[in-house]
């Protein structure tokens, strides 16, 4: 198993090495506040376990922080790494920990942002009433984590029903908004993330549409304040590079 990994992380990094022999450019993805991402970025440097890149639209790289994907007509599939070292005053910065993206990649039908302030959720599923928390939302679907404990042994099955109720804020609020189970992701035994697919009415689908474009502008706002706050206060720790 350790070996099919260095040859995978051998084989990526090589891949970079071409782009930067030949000058050319790679597509990064991120997410910041649960909107997607994508610039072209170039490597400068790679050695054998990290790759350093420049970026071209420097104010999104307030945004770069966790995990990332990289795509190329070069890479078999896309490839996910962690950002380390970032300078955003130079977009410049260093990705680790490479491995190939499992499955195929897709790119989301529809814009998803997370809320503002903690956002509780009352799912109805199967007679029974469960507190979630949002992660994310879109016109079509919604993220949510949901605790349980060994005695409720909640199991959500994929295409169940379910029936939800939130407000994202005092303007901005949600009752009897019909769903379906899309995903169950496990992280512990008493902690799942759902992938939820949205049926709104169209009054509801409406108050959406308004809401996530909202939101959407905040985060732009966000991002602005993140990447003048860093280029205004650059130091020491911005120095790698």
């Amino acid at each position: 198993m350790v070996q099919m990994q260095m040859s995978a992380l051998d084989e990526i990094l090589a891949i970079f090495n071409s782009h930067a022999d030949q000058k050319s450019s790679l597509v990064m993805t991120n997410s910041f506040r649960g909107m997607i991402f994508s610039q072209e970025i170039k490597p400068v440097a790679v050695d054998n376990y990290r790759a350093v890149f420049q970026a071209y639209d420097l104010d999104i790289c307030a945004a770069l922080e966790g995990c990332v994907h990289l795509h190329s007509s070069m890479l078999p599939k896309p490839v996910k790494a962690k950002v380390r070292d970032l300078s955003i005053r130079q977009g410049m910065f260093s990705l680790t920990d490479f491995d190939y993206n499992d499955g195929d990649w897709k790119d989301r039908l529809h814009d998803r942002v997370q809320p503002k302030e903690p956002t509780y959720v009352s799912l109805n599923y199967r007679q029974m009433n469960i507190r979630a928390s949002m992660l994310d939302i879109s016109i079509r679907g919604m993220g949510v984590l949901v605790c349980s404990s060994e005695e409720q042994g909640l199991d959500f099955q994929p295409n169940s029903c379910v029936c939800t109720d939130f407000e994202t804020s005092p303007n901005f609020r949600w009752a009897k908004l019909g769903g379906a189970v899309h995903y169950q992701q496990k992280l512990s035994s008493s902690l799942a993330r759902l992938g939820i697919r949205l049926y709104p009415k169209i009054e509801q689908a409406r108050q959406l549409e308004k809401y996530i474009s909202m939101r959407k502008a905040e985060i732009m706002e966000e991002l602005n304040q993140a990447y003048v706050s860093a280029t205004v206060h650059s130091g020491v720790e911005f120095q790698y590079f």
